[in-house]
Formats: structure tokens, C-alpha cells, sequence
């Protein structure tokens, strides 16, 4: 019986520690995303009176990617192309998904990343990882797109682009930023602050799977309007003003203090030296009389609410402030020895190069062509090359191109009298002098890589407005 039980005891401790060597050759991966928080708001690029210890330190402690940019400046493509790799405008969705009718429509059955295009989470789902989404969706309301259906095991958030921090309905009415919340394929009620619940559902996911390797897409809506925060966070800003200021940097902090939170779950359940996390914002800050609605009549609040620090633009444009955004990648020397964390790479990287970077690491094929490239020989210093020569964008008619240090950009609002514009970014990084009359040969050349991009690529069923490709 002795014998027995020590040839037991000896087959617990080889599945163990075979499943321990195993686990280690899966790290986890959690992906933070952030909505509307623009390149200067958060402390590690500058800001002064709004706090974010817990974005900083992840900063501090990884590599902050200094001219990190996102693949659209509005939320829904944006997301696409995190969760893909590939520039969304290649399978039509170069727009936000429309949220106009009802879900199971003809349009929202149509409206959002479709079917036919695989995502990150279906990928490592079949290859052995857990996965959960916590937030926003805004890739589609029909049932099929929703991300019960997109490969994640768990999900708890809503499905369209913009909702209450404290309200919800069991139904979808007219009134959209009261939509359902869902656990999975189910709506739920609900009760309490989002980003709080946000940050509660993402920790209970990790202690569910803390033995297995997950994938978890926590996908906040803070700092998106509408702007609202409970006093417990106000409470903690209390020296800020204006009000307006001061709402803002109390839904800054609950996120803040989310990331925190499931940071110390991790240490906590003592695998935080197998996960990876990476923190960005969808897109640039937005133009704040677009939220003068959500500040309660304080007269005060004019211009300073949230920043893109000196960058020109914002949120729906391809000028600076709408494109490059907050972005950080914190991996763990303990999964990968030759990264060298605590520093700033200063070249152009992509939200497009996170899924091949994660794929790249586990040997997955992702069965399709990828438009991002692997990280990781940029981030162990192993590759002095640019990750990236030529970045396209397009939403609408606004558009950019940028190859090398030299960007052309094309916006229909704000101050850019619908021209196209050329600046050596290398030079003027906040995009102040306009180059075109002093190259007008590059500016062509230019253009045309743009449009052989362009001309290929088709146009999002749901958008409405005529696509305008003749620029001048």
C-alpha cells in the first residue's frame, strides 16, 4: 500500500511539474485597452495634475513605444485591427460599425467585423488558451458577431460603442447608452460603475483560469464620454478644477486603479512572471466641445479636459492626436530573457503588430496574411530596422500615408481647409509646417503609394457618405 501510494505521490508530481513546464511555454496574455485616452493623458508623457501611477509604473517597468500608433482613429476599426493584425479596411471595415437598426437586422447582420475574417481569439482558442473579453465590443451587435461567437469563452461587457457607467436595460431601445450588458450570449442586469465592475469581472477571470494559459481583452470604455464618475473616485482628485477636469481625471484614476488592481491579482496568484500585458489607448482624445454636453453646466471647463498633449488633432482625424496614442508593452524577463525592459523604443510600431507578436512567440500560424510584424526582435534589440517603412490610414475621405519620417495626410474638419498636407515628422513631430510646395515631387510619390493602396481596398457596406478619392 506504501508503494502504492509514493508511485502516486511520484505521478502527481511529474503531471505537475509537466504541466508546470508547460504552462510556462504559454504565457498569458492580457491586452488593456483603453477608449479616447489621448497621448497626453497619462503621467509617464508628461501630464502634471491628473494621476496614473499604475499606467506609469507599467511603463517604467516595460517599453514604452514612444511613437505607438493605432490603425484608425475612431474606435470600431481600431479594434478590428488590434484583434486581427490587418488593416480592416481589407475586409470592409474601415468605419464603425453602424448602430442605426436593431441587432439581427439585414444592416447589423452586415454592419462589423465579419464572419470570414478570423480573429486573435479564435486562433489561440484552438491552440490550447482560455480566452475572455471584458467591455467594449463595438465590432458588431448582430448575434453571430457579438464575441461569444468570435472565439472568447468568457465574456461579460456590451456590444455597441458608447454607454452609461451606471445604467442598462434588458432590451435594446432607442435608447443606446442604456443597451444590455452580457455574461456571455445572456443580458444581465446591472448595478454599479462600470469601470469598476469592468476591473471586478477581469480579476475573477484571471483566478478562474490562474491554471491555465488565458488570453483576456479587457477592453474599457474609460475615458469615453458619457463623462461620468462616482464620488469615491472624485474624491480622490479632489484638487483638480475645473469640474469638468475634475470628472474626467476621477474616471482616469478608477481606471488607473483597475489596472492596478488586476496587477496585484496577478502577483497575488504568482503568475504575474508569465503574463504579458500591453496597455493602449483606441485612439486619440476627441475635440472637447463634443462632451460639453456631459459636464454639468460648468462654465469653467472650457479647453481643458483631456489632452493630446502637443500633437495636432484628434479623435477622427489622421493628424497625430488621432492615430498615435499611449502604448506600452510590459513582457517579463522570465518569459523572454533578451527583451530589455525599462525603456523607450523610439520607432514607429503598430496596434497591428500586437496579434502577430503574440502569434510569432507561440509558432501559430495565423492561416492568413498579416499587414503587423513581430515585436520582439525590436524589443530584444536584436533588429535595428524599422519595424514599419510605410503606415497607411484611411476613414472616409480622410486618409495619411506615412514612409520614413515623411507623412501626407488629407482631413475634411478642423483646420486643415481640405488639403493635403506634408510634413517630415523627424523634424516636426506636432505637424506645424506644411512641406508641399518645397516637395512637390515627394508629395506625388507619395500619393501614389497611397492610392495603389487605396484602389484595392473596398468600401464598408454601412457607409453612407460617397468615398472621394480625387484629392487635390
Amino acid at each position: 500500500m506504501r508503494g502504492y501510494l509514493a508511485i502516486l505521490l511520484l505521478s502527481i508530481v511529474s503531471q505537475t511539474n509537466t504541466w508546470s513546464q508547460s504552462n510556462k511555454s504559454k504565457p498569458n496574455f492580457i491586452i488593456i485597452y483603453s477608449d479616447d485616452m489621448g497621448y497626453g493623458d497619462v503621467g509617464y508623457n508628461g501630464i502634471e495634475d491628473i494621476k496614473t501611477p499604475n499606467i506609469d509604473n507599467l511603463a517604467h517597468e516595460g517599453i514604452e513605444f514612444t511613437q505607438g500608433y493605432v490603425s484608425a482613429s475612431v474606435c470600431g476599426p481600431s479594434r478590428a485591427g488590434l484583434l486581427t493584425g490587418v488593416y480592416q479596411q481589407r475586409f470592409g471595415m474601415g468605419e464603425n460599425p453602424s448602430a442605426s437598426d436593431f441587432p439581427n437586422t439585414v444592416k447589423s447582420r452586415e454592419s462589423g467585423l465579419p464572419t470570414s475574417q478570423t480573429i486573435l481569439p479564435e486562433i489561440l482558442q484552438k491552440n490550447g488558451y482560455k480566452t475572455g473579453m471584458v467591455g467594449k465590443w463595438h465590432l458588431g451587435t448582430g448575434e453571430d458577431l457579438r464575441p461569444y461567437s468570435r472565439g472568447f469563452d468568457f465574456y461579460y461587457g456590451f456590444v455597441n460603442g458608447s454607454h452609461s457607467y451606471y445604467k442598462a436595460r434588458n432590451k435594446f431601445s432607442k435608447k443606446k447608452e442604456f443597451w444590455p450588458i452580457f455574461r456571455n450570449d445572456k443580458m444581465e442586469e446591472f448595478d454599479g460603475y462600470l469601470t469598476d465592475k469592468f476591473t471586478e469581472e477581469a480579476e475573477g477571470f484571471i483566478r478562474k483560469n490562474k491554471n491555465n494559459p488565458f488570453f483576456l481583452y479587457v477592453a474599457y470604455n474609460a475615458v469615453h464620454h458619457p463623462w461620468e464618475a462616482p464620488q469615491h473616485h472624485l474624491d480622490s482628485v479632489a484638487n483638480i478644477t475645473p469640474n469638468g477636469r475634475k470628472v474626467f481625471a476621477g474616471m482616469t484614476w478608477a481606471l488607473d486603479l483597475g489596472i492596478g488592481k488586476i496587477r496585484s491579482t496577478l502577483k497575488e496568484l504568482d503568475i504575474d512572471d508569465n503574463t504579458v500585458i500591453v496597455f493602449i489607448s483606441d485612439n486619440g482624445a476627441g475635440r472637447n466641445k463634443n462632451n460639453a454636453k456631459y459636464i454639468k453646466k460648468d462654465p469653467k471647463w472650457g479647453n481643458k479636459i483631456n489632452s493630446n498633449g502637443s500633437l495636432r488633432g484628434y479623435k477622427g482625424d489622421t493628424h497625430e492626436g488621432g492615430i498615435r496614442v499611449p502604448f506600452v508593452i510590459h513582457w517579463p524577463n522570465t518569459i523572454e530573457s533578451k527583451i530589455k525592459n525599462g525603456k523607450e523604443f523610439t520607432l514607429p510600431v503598430s496596434s497591428l503588430d500586437i496579434a502577430p507578436t503574440i502569434l510569432s512567440y507561440l509558432n501559430i500560424d495565423a492561416g492568413y496574411e498579416l499587414d503587423g510584424v513581430n515585436l520582439i526582435p525590436h524589443m530584444e534589440g536584436t533588429s535595428d530596422k524599422r519595424p514599419h517603412n510605410i503606415m497607411y490610414w484611411r476613414r472616409g475621405n480622410d486618409y495619411a500615408i506615412r514612409k520614413g519620417d515623411w507623412k501626407l495626410s488629407w482631413n475634411d474638419q478642423g483646420d486643415n481647409s481640405r488639403e493635403t498636407l506634408l510634413f517630415n515628422l523627424a523634424e516636426d513631430p506636432f505637424e506645424k509646417n506644411d512641406l508641399s510646395a518645397k516637395n512637390p515631387e515627394l508629395k506625388k510619390e507619395l500619393q501614389e503609394i497611397f492610392d495603389t493602396w487605396d484602389s484595392k481596398l473596398p468600401d464598408s457596406k454601412w457607409w453612407k457618405a460617397p468615398i472621394n478619392r480625387k484629392r487635390n
